[in-house]
This record gives C-alpha cells, sequence and structure tokens, in this order.
C-alpha cells in the first residue's frame, strides 16, 4: 500500500497553522490490515454482483434482492473513516458507509461479529460473577449428505436447536426428562453454514455457563464427548445425530475470553467456501431469521448492534479517510485532517444535529441570526472515554443571544441522552 501522509488531500477547510501528527508504524499497519480485509470483501461481493446481473425484476424480488439490497452492497465499504487518537495513539476504524446485509457482504459480517464480541465482553465487565462461573464450548453437527438442499438441513439444524431450547424450559417448570443441557444457567448460540464435497455442513456452537463442574466429559480420539449429549442430540434430531464435541475453556483472563467468545460470534458463512449460487440460495432460506442468539440467564444481552461509531479514546484525533475508486478497484487516501471530538459535537449542535440525526425541529429567525462563534465547547469523558457531560462557556453581547442559545442546547442534550 503507498505511504500515508498525502499533505495535499487535505480538506481546504483545514487549519493550516495545525501540523499534522505523524502516525506510527502501528497505525500504518493497521490501516494496511483494514484496507485489505475491506479489498477481499468488495471482490467477493463484485463477483456475485455480476452474477445476479442476469436476474429480471421478477427473479431478484423472489431471491429478496430488490428494494435496494443489491445498491447498498455495490456501494459498502466505498469510504473509510478512521480516527488514530493521538494521546493512546490507537487507531479505530470509526465509520463507513456499510450495506448491513452481513449475509452477502463479508465486511459487514466481520464487524457486525466485531461488535458483537465487545458488547459481550462488557456485559463480562460488569459482572464479574460470570467469570467465577464453569463455561464449556459445545459444538453439535447435524447429519447430512451431499444429495441434500441447503433448507433441508438448515431446518434440521433449527428444530434440533429449538428442542433443545424447549426441553430446557420444561425442566424448569418440573416437566419431561431431565436434560443435559438444563443445568447450564446460560448459553450463547450460533449457526456456523459451510458446503464442502459431502454437501451443507451446518452445526451449531454453543457458549455455556454452569454454577458446577460438569462431571462425565471423556476422551475420544482428538475431541471430548459426554454421553448424555449423545443422547440428547440423538433425541431432539429425531435420532439423526449425535455427533458432537465439547470442550472446557477459560474466561479468567481477557485475551481466552475474547478468543473463545469469537469462536461463537464470528460470522456465520464461510464464504469463502461458498459459491455465488450458494450464497444466494442461503441468503434467501435464511431472510430474516436470526442465526445468532442467548438464552437461558443471558437473554437479556441484545446482540443488535449498530456498525457504524466506536468508543471514544480522547478528545484530539487524526482523521483519516479513504476512499473505494470503482474504476481501479482499490483503495486510496482522500483526506487526513487534525480534529476534535469537541468541535465536531459543537458543529453537530449548530448545525441541529447530534450523531448525525437530524434535528427535527425548525430553526427560529433569531436562532438564525445567532453568532456562534461566541460559544467555546467543553468535553467531559468518563473513565472509558465516552462522552459523559458537555458544557458551554459563552460571550454573549446580551442576555437574549444567550438564552437563544441555551434553549438549542437543552434540546440537543436531551435528545442526546434518549
Amino acid at each position: 500500500m503507498k505511504e500515508h501522509y498525502n499533505k495535499n488531500s487535505l480538506n481546504s477547510q483545514a487549519d493550516s497553522s495545525q501540523k499534522l501528527q505523524p502516525i506510527t508504524k502501528e497505525t500504518f499497519d493497521f490501516l494496511e490490515k483494514t484496507i485489505l480485509r475491506f479489498k477481499k470483501s468488495k471482490q467477493r461481493t463484485n463477483s456475485f454482483l455480476s452474477f445476479t446481473k442476469e436476474f429480471d425484476n421478477e427473479t431478484l424480488k423472489q431471491k429478496k434482492l430488490l428494494g435496494g439490497t443489491l445498491e447498498a452492497v455495490n456501494g459498502c465499504g466505498s469510504w473509510l473513516e478512521f480516527r488514530n487518537y493521538i494521546k493512546v495513539d490507537k487507531t479505530k476504524l470509526h465509520k463507513a458507509n456499510f450495506c448491513k446485509k452481513d449475509k452477502l457482504c463479508p465486511a459487514c459480517a466481520m464487524r457486525r461479529a466485531s461488535k458483537q464480541v465487545k458488547k459481550v465482553y462488557e456485559h463480562f465487565e460488569a459482572n464479574p460473577g460470570l467469570k467465577k462461573k464453569h463455561w464449556y464450548y459445545i459444538v453439535l453437527p447435524v447429519k447430512h449428505n451431499s444429495q441434500e438442499d441447503f433448507e433441508t438441513v438448515f431446518n434440521r439444524t433449527r428444530d434440533g436447536l429449538q428442542s433443545l431450547r424447549n426441553a430446557i424450559k420444561d425442566n424448569r417448570r418440573g416437566k419431561g426428562r431431565k436434560s443435559f443441557f438444563s443445568q447450564f444457567n446460560g448459553l450463547f448460540y450460533s449457526f456456523e453454514v459451510t458446503k464442502t464435497k459431502n454437501g451443507w455442513n451446518n452445526h451449531i456452537n454453543l457458549l455455556c455457563c454452569a454454577d458446577n463442574e460438569i462431571q462425565g466429559i471423556r476422551k475420544k480420539g482428538k475431541t471430548f464427548i459426554h454421553n448424555d449429549i449423545m443422547r440428547d442430540w440423538k433425541k431432539y434430531t429425531d435420532n439423526e445425530s449425535y455427533v458432537h464435541s465439547i470442550n472446557k475453556i477459560d474466561v479468567s483472563t481477557d485475551e481466552n475470553l475474547i478468543k473463545n467468545l469469537l469462536e461463537v460470534f464470528k460470522y456465520s458463512l464461510k464464504f469463502q467456501d461458498l459459491s455465488n449460487a450458494d450464497l444466494l440460495e442461503v441468503y434467501e432460506k435464511t431472510y430474516k431469521k436470526r442465526l445468532i442468539g442467548a438464552f437461558g440467564s443471558l437473554y437479556g444481552i441484545k446482540l443488535d448492534v449498530e456498525l457504524e461509531g466506536d468508543d471514544v479514546l480522547g478528545d484530539k484525533f487524526l482523521e483519516i479517510i479513504y476512499r473505494y475508486n470503482f474504476k481501479t478497484k482499490e483503495y486510496f487516501e482522500y483526506s487526513r485532517e487534525n480534529k476534535s471530538v469537541s468541535q465536531e459535537n459543537m458543529r453537530s449542535l449548530l448545525n441541529g444535529t447530534v450523531d448525525g440525526c437530524e434535528q427535527k425541529r425548525e430553526k427560529s429567525s433569531n436562532e438564525e441570526k445567532l453568532n456562534k462563534d461566541k460559544f467555546t465547547p467543553v468535553t467531559i469523558f468518563d473513565s472509558k472515554g465516552k462522552i459523559r457531560e458537555q458544557y458551554v462557556y459563552a460571550n454573549y453581547d446580551n442576555i437574549n443571544d444567550f438564552d437563544i442559545y441555551r434553549h438549542h442546547l437543552r434540546l440537543n442534550s436531551l435528545r442526546h441522552r434518549r
């Protein structure tokens, strides 16, 4: 990738008196790695878009590809906004025009997975007792062959998981035969889909916690199994599947916790193993169907995440924007500029926006005449770098100017809290 420093690409509105902070090797490597990942994603989606060009509108409607879906996928990742926070020297992908079609787009799938891992990790941090429980990683495949289509195998997998959930619910009501899985307090689950020469290979990943250590786990070959899982999974899949694996995992350290969370929350589709026709089949048959979730004591964790935005790690940052050239199929650096979070927030307030949301009410004639240069923003951050409070020091000529701006700030602060 070309050298990132490009002073000629700066926005004309940038303050020429501000000297650009040179980026470190770590920042350079992060940019290079992220750009390469998005470039590979664009190659995959471009191939899929070419595959769908011959479809008529009726076929596109049947395949759930109308309503701007293909346009969104085509534009996904065409601009990327990075922030290099100067004090802590951390670089993050803050924003991008994500298509949010993670069953078609590898970039959105990876972004969603990383956001979900981050959200669950924060839940662990807020609830230290979770790390004291006994955690297990369980894989539950289903029987399949090369003659079966995806929908048949997927429904078998989905029905097996539903039977497992129903058994746990019945046990908690004092009904039915005791299930092995009812000894777990909470479970995270995800579907994983790939295709081999033996047909569609679907399995369920489970991350489970229990108050007591599970007894009876034994080694068979290179994997660990449990006779009760074999018995129950065979029952839940109508005597078709019994193969499984179970491993006790360590979540006492952050490194181990994130590693095991990634096993469950990694993107459900192995895009590299699927042809365009296979990918379209999976997308059509799983349209609006959840492939990841939680139940038991972990049910309250909402795994629906926003792909845009990231943690604020300080006030001042170097903004680096990359854009995608649709002709050359390459990314290039579009601009580089010193900025601050407080200035960006103030600009949003004065333009009638908060976090990119347009202000609903119309500005009064008096507010339009307000001299915006009179106000100096002060932003207070909490220990995690998130904005806690915002104050404004005002040099106003008369009380009317201050009252107008105070009213404007109050409305936007209330909207920001919602």
